[in-house]
């Protein structure tokens, strides 16, 4: 049953969310529209961390992000944390997350890189990917500037955000490397290739009343796709991917009114088996996107298990 502050919210919600099916055109339209409801719904601003802009190196030019520092006396090094948005890879920005990501940086006691990644349609496959991948190695060879662990990084991401965060510890480790300590996939979108249908919670709750519709979701795919690669590329379904014994200990949250909740759970199950899964949870309450609604009290859980989980399994 859908908890009563979530069925306000969505009520809310049916009235005002951004249309990510328009043209190219109105790209900033839908931008906009996500940056108010975002911003507008953040709840509470945490205001104990300190947060500094950063530019890092990336393929084509410097990428934007933020380094959210908690307030804390000890001067040893910290776990850290890059934190990857979600927002169909079309939309989103640091300032979206910036009130969730100052929460978790806070309750956890970890350090947090949130990546202003490039946006598709404008920067398709692989931009948003490599700067991913980018900003990844720089945390790594950083670490010590940071005041950062290199043995207790991170990475996290939540919707197309999970996807990017997936994908580039994928290529990571791939590598053999670098190693994470841990990845922490928030209802990520992990199959843009199969039919809805393979899904039960797509036929459920994608119809459009539950904030993200599969039109949204095959729209932004397109807009992320750009003609640069088929829907069946592991980088951009990772549901896909043969062998998933080469990830990080992997860490996976869904929500029980969603359209990607299936998906999350039948690669949940994957992980498992590749003895590499830490942690499923699922919020069956509430819908996509909630962690990011911080006057919702469920938001509020969430945000204090996630924040346990990682001073657990991120612990020096």
């Amino acid at each position: 049953m859908m908890d009563k502050e979530t069925t306000a919210l969505l009520a809310q919600f049916n009235q005002q969310v951004p249309d990510t099916e328009q043209s190219d055109s109105g790209i900033e339209v839908s931008r906009n529209g996500a940056r108010a409801m975002f911003i507008g719904l953040q709840g509470p601003v945490n205001q104990d961390c300190r947060v500094t802009d950063l530019a890092i190196p990336g393929l084509q030019g410097k990428i934007p992000a933020r380094l959210y520092r908690p307030l804390t006396d000890n001067d040893a090094p910290l776990p850290l944390v890059l934190f990857i948005h979600g927002g169909g890879w079309a939309l989103g920005d640091l300032d979206c997350y910036d009130a969730l990501v100052r929460d978790l940086c806070q309750k956890s006691g970890c350090l947090f890189v949130s990546l202003d990644y490039r946006l598709a349609p404008e920067h398709p496959y692989p931009a948003g990917l490599d700067d991913v991948s980018q900003a990844l190695n720089w945390v790594f060879t950083q670490a010590d500037t940071l005041n950062a662990s290199p043995a207790h990084i991170a990475i996290m991401g939540d919707s197309a955000g999970g996807n990017l965060a997936l994908a580039a510890s994928h290529r990571l480790h791939s590598q053999g490397v670098k190693r994470l300590a841990a990845q922490y996939l928030i209802y990520p979108v992990l199959d843009v290739h199969s039919p809805h249908e393979q899904y039960p919670s797509r036929l459920m709750f994608g119809g459009g009343d539950y904030l993200l519709a599969n039109a949204a979701i095959d729209g932004t795919r397109d807009w992320y796709l750009g003609g640069n690669a088929g829907s069946d590329n592991p980088e951009v379904s990772p549901m896909l991917l043969n062998d998933l014994a080469h990830l990080p200990p992997t860490a996976l949250l869904v929500a029980g009114f969603d359209p990607l909740k299936d998906e999350g759970e039948r690669f949940a199950r994957r992980l498992q088996q590749a003895d590499v899964l830490l942690r499923f949870q699922s919020f069956e309450s509430t819908i996509h996107a909630f962690l990011s609604f911080g006057d919702l009290p469920v938001a509020q859980e969430a945000r204090l298990a996630l924040a346990k989980q990682l001073k657990r399994d991120l612990a020096i």
